[in-house]
């Protein structure tokens, strides 16, 4: 997940018609089954600058050390069901295109990843999904912010914006039709994105929105829950106090949250998710 600071996203904001979050849910509910299947970006891995480039140093990664938000949705998912097994094919630096394609941070960098796997995210996950019929729920996926990156360092980049906003949707209403396809009965639940930026610049919020909209949208259309993690990061007050507490963004040298951070999208994943009726 990266996103830079950019005068012209008011233009975008205006032509792209608004700043509106729209939301999803689902009317269905299922409690979590056999395995929790992970999946995304590197949110989902749990990637952290800092702890990553030291183990780098030494030679040894373990992706043990980056639980990030689905370990700790996991966590709370055994909490309703003690069982429960995980299964994170999260890929730091996955856009919604590679999603389909491959990992490059396994494939190319040779890192590993919580669950290995050859070729892409997509094919992984519906093997496992075909592998393991009705025994999967929940699956959670963020991805998305990576795919605006090309776009913020051209001199003008609002058509890029554009065009890559509208791919978002594109390749997130695939994703979501096939997960769903293999999985009719499994919660989904997508993830709607923080700015880190928002302390340096503080309008940038205004891009993550139209983002966080397309989302939306696409997970609309396959009955897919959202966790809002812009809402504790950016919009609960007092801010910047609450975003800064949250990750390495005041200022900003790494994206990704701190492990505070990560488990505030958790608990938003664990909100989306409905479980907590589980114990009524």
């Amino acid at each position: 997940m990266r996103f830079r600071p950019i005068a012209i996203i008011v233009a975008v904001v205006g032509l792209l018609g608004g700043t509106i979050s729209a939301g999803a849910s689902s009317e269905q509910f299922n409690p979590p089954k056999h395995y929790y299947l992970a999946l995304g970006d590197s949110l989902a891995y749990g990637y952290q600058e800092a702890k990553f480039v030291g183990e780098a140093m030494t030679g040894h990664i373990d992706p043990a050390t980056f639980p990030g938000y689905a370990g700790d949705f996991a966590t709370m998912l055994r909490e309703v069901r003690p069982e429960i097994q995980t299964v994170n094919y999260g890929c730091p630096g996955e856009t919604t295109a590679s999603y389909f394609t491959g990992c490059s941070f396994s494939a190319v960098q040779h890192f590993p990843l919580h669950n290995p796997y050859t070729g892409s995210q997509e094919a992984a996950a519906l093997g496992f999904l075909e592998a393991h019929p009705g025994q999967v729920s929940p699956i959670t996926l963020d991805n998305g912010a990576n795919d605006v990156t090309p776009c913020l360092a051209l001199p003008d980049p609002t058509n890029c914006l554009l065009i890559s906003i509208a791919a978002v949707g594109a390749n997130l209403d695939k994703a979501l039709g096939e997960l769903r396809a293999a999985a009719p009965n499994a919660e989904i639940i997508v993830m709607q994105y923080y700015d880190p930026f928002a302390f340096g610049q503080p309008a940038t919020i205004g891009i993550t929105e139209l983002l966080n909209r397309a989302i939306a949208k696409a997970a609309a259309r396959h009955g897919a829950r959202l966790a809002d993690a812009l809402t504790p990061f950016n919009l609960t007050p007092p801010q910047p106090a609450t975003l800064c507490g949250l990750g390495p963004f005041c200022p900003l040298s790494d994206v990704h949250p701190n492990d505070a951070g990560y488990a505030v999208i958790a608990e938003q994943f664990w909100a989306a998710s409905g479980y907590s009726r589980l114990g009524d």
